[in-house]
């Protein structure tokens, strides 16, 4: 029997026979980058849960002004906030990892770091553009009106939501007119991000749906075209495009878009002014309360 040279490395009887089944299983980078796509679009519906009815308050308060908005706050809160870690914090921290994981896969995707390849990678769509400061407008409005809050050191000490309600809004737009333009450009971006992005999930629900469709009616002719769909998938990871798939909206829907955020915006306006009309005297100690919020949010003071 011949025994193997040192440079021989053809596989042993024992390593041929091991089934593939028991060999590592590494991801392709589109097959990842369907997962965070996943991840993205349904932590997204997760938290459209809540941000519907949170956005009921300051339509409410067009009609009925602090008052109404209060109580508005409060039907809300009792529907969320005991799933609150689940409906709030959950699905808004998946979306945004997932979000910029994806993105960061794509980049990686880029053969060379050339301007050109690189732009095509790049968020162009405005509301993937708008995710962004999102990240930020979002995180600041969380911690200045609950988490902070909440907070058991003094003076806040621990103020309940019915004494942390919207004479807190009243009393920054009374405050200071940058309060108008924080509130406003939140509210704004966060609609388009999520209409936009809803139209989306939509149009990836439908493929999805549709590719199931296929995959179950074509059955074994499927084979004939794999080669075909290989190379397809592997010219798509090559470019970046795995999941970028672009939703073509008409002239027509992105004027009606356009215009339905105007008279959102518009509409909160005055319900905006309402709530800083409503807001009476406020005594010197929930105005040390209320100031003890921001001084703990250090760059909340940017614009106020």
């Amino acid at each position: 029997m011949s025994t193997p040279t040192p440079g021989d490395h053809s596989a042993t009887p024992q390593e041929a026979s091991t089934p593939v089944s028991d060999r590592r299983y590494v991801p392709t980078r589109s097959q990842v980058l369907r997962v965070l796509t996943l991840t993205q679009n349904t932590s997204a519906m997760v938290f459209s849960i809540f941000l519907v009815p949170h956005l009921a308050s300051p339509i409410a308060a067009v009609f009925g002004g602090l008052q109404v908005a209060d109580k508005t706050m409060m039907i809300a809160r009792d529907l969320y906030l005991p799933l609150e870690p689940f409906l709030v914090y959950a699905p808004l921290t998946i979306h945004i990892l997932a979000s910029l994981s994806r993105r960061l896969l794509i980049l990686a995707s880029c053969p060379t770091f050339t301007l050109s390849p690189l732009k095509l990678r790049l968020p162009r769509q405005i509301h993937q553009i708008l995710g962004y400061p999102l990240i930020v407008l979002v995180s600041t409005h969380i911690l200045t009106h609950r988490l902070i809050p909440s907070s058991s050191t003094a003076p806040i000490s621990s103020m309940s939501p019915s004494e942390f309600g919207w004479e807190f809004v009243g009393y920054n737009l009374r405050k200071s007119w940058m309060a108008w333009g924080v509130y406003l450009t939140l509210i704004g971006s966060a609609v388009w991000h999520s209409l936009v992005g809803g139209m989306k999930i939509v149009t990836w629900l439908r493929g999805d749906r549709k590719t199931r469709v296929t995959e179950n009616s074509q059955g074994p002719s499927r084979l004939e075209k794999g080669a075909q769909g290989e190379e397809k998938k592997k010219k798509e990871i090559e470019i970046g495009q795995v999941g970028e798939k672009q939703v073509v909206v008409s002239k027509r829907r992105k004027l009606g878009l356009r215009g339905l955020i105007v008279a959102l915006l518009g509409v909160i306006s005055i319900g905006l002014a309402r709530v800083a009309s409503d807001t009476g005297p406020i005594s010197s100690i929930t105005i040390k309360r209320y100031e003890a919020v921001y001084a703990h949010t250090p760059w909340a003071h940017w614009w106020r």
